[in-house]
């Protein structure tokens, strides 16, 4: 599986969901795109999915 690494600061991806998208529409599924790679992004960090009780957990994830 081929895994792409990036890293955008909140202030790039605030400007490119603003400025490349025209409707609200795009503008969600631009947020929502973003939102979930953050959300496998920690939890791959963390080495455990949401509730999830693991030894190999290498941290707590808030909110």
């Amino acid at each position: 599986m081929t895994q792409v690494h990036f890293t955008l600061n909140n202030e790039e991806v605030q400007s490119i969901i603003e400025h490349s998208v025209k409707d609200d529409v795009s503008k969600n599924i631009l947020t929502t795109v973003f939102n979930q790679l953050m959300e496998n992004q920690r939890t791959e960090y963390i080495q455990a999915d949401d509730y999830e009780r693991s030894e190999s957990r290498q941290s707590q994830r808030n909110g």
